[in-house]
């Protein structure tokens, strides 16, 4: 049995968690309260995870700001240790107790039955954070690359080299990517991957917990054993805290070796906050005059912020159009060197209309190895060697 530590002054309280687990609790459930504990935070953060308990609930009988304060003093020393809040829940005490780290808020005449529910629960993910935190001491540098997709205009096509790039890596089994969706009002990466998610980045504010590795997977949508997708609100009107994307990436980043970025045009606080957690950013941009000065100035502006530790890639979609622009005067205009050239193709249209990523539906097309060329920056794939996907007709 998982250990817990009530910690309040009430003994029936106890009584109740006695209850309703039955037998099975014993001597790995404790009350701790002293007198003077609570006056002081830190301290009584100390003395509740001293012997590292699965589970620590706070209340009833503790001031809500003082428990709150105590649930962030666990959450930044002892992550993995799970704490339920003990009082009367409201809108404004699940937003609090969420922004502290808490995974549940319990009302005080909960049933036993929603007693042992709730602890059960949170138990099973404190086992399952401890079991990550234990890997990841053993690998300290695990952390996946994040790829941000980034470009000062809508329509050069961020969402198409995402979601192809997504796949191609995903596809040749070198480890699991998440594809995220940062074009909060407008993005089409679900359709783009002819998915239909039951929930969206817009639920994850919504989580009583908070965003975790476990609750986070809850929320994403799997289109094949390696690729996992967290797809853009349904709505324009659903907002999403940027606190909650910074999390969100970071999260993903320690579960996933690929993290995928789409953004939306220009440079949001959630693009930024992409940016900021990002290990190597695509620059993407067709042969306009206008794209390519505004891509311009979106690195100038991530200079002057001091955004320069990721790698860089520039990525020009379209390059054989006859815009009257060379690609050599495009390298010029944004003052960086092309990596990648993805000529137009019909093929891509087509794939998009019906939810099937060119590099399923048409490998051997020009646009699918542009595509995979990008993909084989962050990973060897081996994608043009190999050519693994058989599948779809030359176009």
């Amino acid at each position: 049995m998982s250990s817990i530590v009530l910690a309040t002054s009430s003994a029936a309280f106890e009584q109740k968690v006695r209850r309703a687990f039955g037998n099975e609790v014993n001597g790995s459930l404790q009350r701790r309260h002293s007198e003077g504990m609570f006056e002081d935070s830190p301290m009584a953060a100390k003395i509740l995870v001293a012997e590292g308990p699965d589970v620590i609930s706070i209340g009833p009988n503790v001031p809500v700001d003082l428990a709150l304060d105590i649930t962030r003093e666990i959450e930044v020393e002892r992550p993995e240790i799970g704490v339920i809040l003990i009082a009367e829940p409201s809108p404004d005490l699940w937003e609090r107790a969420l922004h502290a780290g808490a995974r549940d808020v319990l009302d005080p005449t909960a049933t036993d039955e929603q007693i042992r529910t709730a602890f059960t629960r949170i138990i099973e993910t404190a086992d399952r954070r401890r079991r990550n935190l234990a890997v990841d001491a053993g690998v300290p540098d695990s952390v996946g690359r994040v790829i941000t997709v980034v470009s000062p205009k809508g329509g050069v096509g961020k969402t198409t080299l995402a979601t192809n790039v997504a796949v191609a890596i995903a596809a040749n089994s070198v480890g699991r990517v998440a594809l995220v969706d940062l074009d909060l009002q407008f993005g089409d990466v679900g359709n783009s991957l002819g998915l239909d998610p039951e929930n969206t980045i817009a639920d994850l504010a919504k989580i009583p917990g908070g965003v975790t590795a476990t609750s986070l997977k809850v929320f994403m949508t799997r289109r094949d054993e390696n690729l996992y997708a967290l797809c853009a609100p349904m709505s324009p009107a659903e907002e999403v805290p940027e606190a909650i994307v910074a999390r969100t990436i970071r999260i993903l980043a320690d579960d996933f070796e690929q993290v995928i970025v789409d953004t939306s045009a220009g440079l949001s606080e959630a693009t930024l906050s992409a940016i900021d957690l990002s290990t190597d950013l695509v620059f993407l941009c067709d042969l306009s005059a206008s794209a390519l000065r505004g891509l311009r100035k979106v690195i100038d502006v991530l200079e002057d912020l001091g955004v320069s530790g990721a790698n860089r890639y520039f990525v020009l979609n379209r390059a054989d159009s006859r815009a009257g622009i060379s690609v050599a005067d495009a390298a010029a205009i944004v003052g960086m060197n092309v990596d990648v050239e993805i000529p137009a193709s019909e093929a891509v249209a087509r794939a998009m209309n019906f939810g099937h990523p060119v590099v399923e539906e048409s490998p051997r097309s020009t646009a699918s190895i542009g595509f995979e060329s990008v993909a084989e920056l962050f990973v060897d794939t081996g994608i043009q060697r190999k050519r693994r996907f058989s599948f779809g007709r030359d176009r």
